[in-house]
């Protein structure tokens, strides 16, 4: 997996309204040079807003399913996908407002993707 994917679907993530709640230890990437991927050891002083202004959140595993609890859905399906056509992780979020599911090289970004679509989803449905 390339950094590079991640830190667009952690962007895509913030657009689609996951708000983050910053803490020593998340690991994050400097919005002005994306490549540059960290753990938030220091805020050196700056409030929540600054952090989110200077940093993007690369939410974990752990931090997607708190995330998906708090909005009362479940990770219904998460695994491997092994045939000859594909080699890849498969997440279904399951929600009030639908079913959600995406596929990608690590758990991790598909379990991002799926809380993306999620997202959007319960956005368009609350507007």
């Amino acid at each position: 997996m390339k950094i590079g994917h991640l830190v667009q679907i952690a962007a895509d993530l913030e657009e689609a309204g996951l708000i983050w709640q910053p803490e020593i230890g998340d690991e994050v990437s400097e919005k002005s040079q994306p490549v540059r991927v960290s753990i938030l050891v220091d805020p050196q002083g700056m409030t929540p807003s600054e952090l989110r202004t200077t940093f993007l959140w690369l939410p974990t595993v752990e931090q997607l399913i708190n995330q998906l609890e708090a909005r009362q859905a479940i990770l219904f399906h998460a695994g491997l996908e092994l045939s000859e056509k594909e080699y890849c992780y498969r997440t279904v979020i399951r929600a009030s407002v639908g079913e959600f599911e995406a596929s990608a090289q690590t758990l991790r970004c598909a379990l991002a993707l799926s809380m993306r679509d999620f997202l959007l989803a319960k956005n368009y449905a609350v507007n």
